[in-house]
């Protein structure tokens, strides 16, 4: 541990400039993520206020101290519920250093020749990670592609970092952290249709947050006019593909088939 620290260290002068890196000591890949505050900015906390979406929901604002502090402790709890996150094996008040937990789901997902059914794959167990998280009465704070990695057979979440008002409840958490999970989906390049549906009854089969497609159809119906221009053939030419791939999800959750639970 002690040459580890030491050659973290060494290293820390050659990444100044960086928040995060990798480094392989003695043949195994660790990751440093220094200190940095979380905030929101004035203009999104005054969206917030404006339209009071769930997605946009203000992250509180810590000091680097405090939010190193409230991540590494976040993800010892973490560990100690049975969620897959990468140990932490140093900290210091101003970085601290991961195990390696492999490469992200948007390294899987987002290639341009991946097939549908890997797509399935990552995305079924990405979801069980998140409503594991949820059932154990917590919530990732980030659940996007990108904060879920798989190594060695397991999925794990990364990023723990964000916090909110203590008046915020949990289960508006939680939603968020879904809704990002789905939006973070419409970032896959390869030429396949994403079953939305598919991917959120299998969140509530596993959950049993049988309000969150309701307020999904809700969202969509809130902008139903954007979703409808976006069809008309000489508007979806203009579209990019992102902004396209946005509005068949909204598309998808505007025509959600609600039951009666």
């Amino acid at each position: 541990m002690v040459n580890l620290i030491k050659f973290v260290k060494e290293q820390n002068l050659l990444n100044k400039d960086k928040e995060i890196y990798s480094l392989v000591f003695k043949n195994k890949k660790y990751w440093v993520k220094k200190a940095r505050p979380t905030m929101s900015s004035l203009s999104h906390k005054l969206y917030y206020k404006i339209f009071k979406l769930e997605i946009i929901t203000p992250v509180e604002y810590k000091s680097a101290k405090k939010a190193l502090e409230f991540e590494t402790s976040k993800l010892k709890r973490f560990e100690t519920l049975g969620i897959n996150v990468p140990k932490v094996v140093y900290k210091e008040d101003d970085f601290f250093v991961l195990e390696d937990t492999g490469k992200t789901l948007n390294s899987y997902i987002r290639k341009k020749d991946v097939k549908k059914e890997n797509i399935d794959f990552f995305v079924f167990n990405s979801i069980k990670a998140i409503a594991l998280i949820h059932n154990l009465n917590e919530y990732h704070g980030g659940a996007q592609a990108r904060n879920l990695t798989f190594k060695d057979e397991n999925f794990f979440v990364i990023d723990l970092e964000d916090s909110f008002d203590e008046n915020v409840d949990l289960k508006t958490l939680q939603y968020r952290d879904f809704l990002l999970f789905l939006l973070s989906l419409t970032k896959i390049r390869a030429n396949v249709e994403i079953d939305y549906e598919d991917i959120i009854d299998n969140y509530i089969n596993l959950t049993k947050n049988y309000k969150f497609k309701s307020k999904l159809n809700k969202l969509a119906r809130r902008i139903s006019i954007l979703i409808k221009l976006s069809k008309i053939n000489f508007i979806n030419k203009l579209l990019g593909r992102d902004v396209k791939s946005f509005f068949k999800l909204f598309d998808s959750l505007y025509n959600l088939k609600m039951d009666k639970k």
